[in-house]
């Protein structure tokens, strides 16, 4: 369920992402989230993906022109700057990064739409705006950084009108003969500032009946972003072979050191066989996921 984790405080991701967006965003095609693939024999590159999954997003929101969408976890902009162009929406981003917003502000200068779309440093689950001032809303790939899912979906819904759509992505786990307890799981999590603790897809009724918003919709997507992990550590592998790296880069690859970076008993991997053993692996039923959450602000 929803239990609160011990983990990183909104200070530490803000100077997290500080430190490690650019780079991110570099192996991800652009943007820092997940890609969504068709199926195995989708050979599109991360950066399609990626755009393919930030489409899925703004459809959901259905946003009209003129409409108000907070952007919550709002990254480097690109989903928030690409459905102002789309939708024709007005946009107001938050992240708890000060070099998130600063990057993001000059990417909505250079698409030409700062009139509509601006940026703000603030944490999603303490929202610095008046009830009801947003239309929809939409979290993508950002509420597993808070560590109470519940407080946070309250408070985005405190700020929708009611009836506002609020459209998020969420990290899932399925359980395994160890629960939902995985110690590389853990790792990762600590390595990328996961604060929330592991859920399920059939937790969420749960959660948003616990937040008081209205769900329509989870669609379970793991089949089609578990691509997504093989691109982003290999292309990190690579970029931190030829470029120096932050100190939370070198920990998001230290989780898989001995294949990744070699031991001193074996060399590391190369990138081919690195490629093939995931490949491999990603025809295995996956324990570790992502769904797609459509709720709604509920009536007064």
């Amino acid at each position: 369920m929803h239990t609160d984790l011990e983990g990183p405080t909104p200070e530490s991701v803000g100077a997290f992402y500080d430190q490690v967006n650019s780079i991110v965003a570099r192996v991800q095609g652009g943007s820092m989230h997940h890609g969504y693939w068709t199926g195995p024999d989708d050979d599109s590159d991360f950066a399609t993906a990626s755009v393919r999954l930030t489409d899925m997003m703004i459809e959901r929101v259905a946003a009209r022109p003129g409409a108000r969408v907070l952007d919550a976890g709002c990254g480097l902009g690109r989903p928030g700057v690409r459905m102002a162009k789309i939708a024709g929406a007005e946009i107001v981003g938050v992240s708890v990064s000060e070099q998130d917003v600063r990057l993001a502000n000059e990417l909505a200068r250079a698409e030409s739409v700062a009139d509509r779309v601006r940026f703000d440093q603030a944490d999603m689950a303490a929202l610095p705006f008046p009830d009801d001032s947003f239309d929809h809303a939409m979290a993508f790939e950002s509420i597993m950084h808070v560590p109470d899912r519940v407080r946070a979906l309250r408070e985005i819904a405190r700020v929708v009108r009611p009836g506002g759509r609020i459209v998020l992505t969420d990290f899932t786990v399925r359980e395994g003969l160890h629960g939902r307890g995985d110690d590389t799981l853990a790792k990762v999590y600590d390595s990328w500032r996961v604060a929330a603790s592991p859920i399920g897809a059939e937790d969420y009724p749960e959660i948003a009946a616990q937040a008081g918003i209205v769900l329509d919709e989870v669609t379970d997507i793991t089949d089609h972003v578990k691509y997504s992990s093989m691109w982003t550590y290999l292309e990190l592998r690579r970029y931190a072979r030829d470029n120096p790296v932050p100190a939370e880069v070198d920990q998001i690859l230290d989780v898989f050191a001995p294949t990744l970076k070699g031991t001193a008993d074996r060399p590391p991997l190369t990138d081919t066989e690195l490629e093939h053993g995931w490949r491999q692996m990603l025809t295995e039923e996956q324990t570790q996921g992502m769904v797609i959450v459509v709720a709604r602000s509920p009536a007064p």
